[in-house]
């Protein structure tokens, strides 16, 4: 069957079109990493109120890792207590230990009380920006079902941009009109079907 010019060339523009969609996921996610190593720069969601109002829940933040001798009070940092669970708060009390170790009082500004405890650290995740909402997105983005979803988008992506395109390889010319370039009433007409074969895109 015969695949009409302006069909052939819709389905060129949504394969440039899918390329360059994965180009510029692929961009994002290659600077995003670059980022990250180059700054030590750590992505953090925020799924509790305790900052709030300033950083509300759902807040998306980026925290840059610095020696615990360059955290002041004031800075709001991410650390982790001896359970293990990470803790994102103000810094409301700083007591140097010795040896780059540091014990830090945090309070969340939603709170009433500092933490129960200090930390003891020799490094802690500060704050350096955030942005309200973006963190339910992110969290969504690292579950199962996105996962799987983007792998799904992924190999239709790829189906989009090298599936086959199929094209005309009669070698006919168009009509321009000059008699000299038509057929003698003499000479019978060719009636073969056009042939056609897969042609790989550049």
């Amino acid at each position: 069957m015969r695949q009409h010019p302006d069909d052939q060339s819709g389905l060129r523009s949504r394969r440039e079109l899918a390329l360059n969609a994965g180009a510029v996921i692929g961009l994002i996610c290659i600077v995003a990493a670059i980022a990250s190593m180059a700054f030590n720069i750590t992505p953090l969601v925020f799924r509790s109120g305790s900052m709030s109002p300033q950083i509300p829940t759902g807040s998306l933040a980026l925290a840059r890792t610095v020696p615990a001798t360059d955290v002041h009070v004031g800075d709001v940092v991410s650390v982790e207590n001896e359970a293990g669970t990470r803790i994102s708060h103000r810094v409301v009390a700083v007591n140097p230990i010795g040896g780059g170790e540091v014990s830090l009082t945090l309070k969340g500004d939603a709170n009433r009380a500092p933490d129960p405890s200090p930390y003891t650290v020799a490094e802690a995740d500060r704050i350096v920006a955030h942005v309200p909402i973006l963190g339910y997105a992110a969290a969504w983005l690292s579950s199962k079902t996105a996962i799987f979803l983007g792998g799904i988008l992924a190999g239709a992506l790829l189906m989009l941009a090298f599936g086959p395109i199929r094209r005309s390889t009669d070698g006919s010319t168009p009509d321009t009109g000059d008699a000299s370039q038509t057929h003698s009433s003499d000479e019978p007409a060719d009636h073969r079907e056009p042939q056609y074969q897969e042609a790989d895109r550049a």
